[in-house]
């Protein structure tokens, strides 16, 4: 079951301060509102593309050791397959003789 391991909530956009409470300070212009809009905007994409370069990040280390373990399983199924040449190269052994016993 995956657990959620980041949470990304939207702000609002066009109250200063994300929706805090106003400073002593009015926006009494449209200049004021499309420009503190744009910011939050541009916050909000910056902290979109952080969590994008955390995600890529981890992939990437994911993929780094999913690399290095099929490399180790590749390097025993080649170990595997020389020692079955081997065995196959071998002459098979012979059957032991009535009335002997192994040990």
């Amino acid at each position: 079951m995956p657990f959620c391991k980041r949470t990304i909530l939207p702000k609002d956009v066009c109250k200063p301060d994300g929706g805090r409470r106003l400073q002593a300070e009015v926006v009494r212009e449209l200049g004021d509102v499309c420009g503190s809009s744009l910011c939050s905007v541009l916050r909000q994409l910056s902290d979109l593309s952080r969590h994008s370069v955390s995600i890529l990040e981890e992939l990437e280390g994911d993929l780094v050791s999913v690399c290095r373990r099929s490399g180790a399983l590749e390097g025993r199924v080649a170990r595997l397959q020389r020692h079955v040449a081997e065995l196959l190269s071998k002459p098979p052994p012979r059957d032991a003789p009535e009335g002997s016993t192994w040990v």
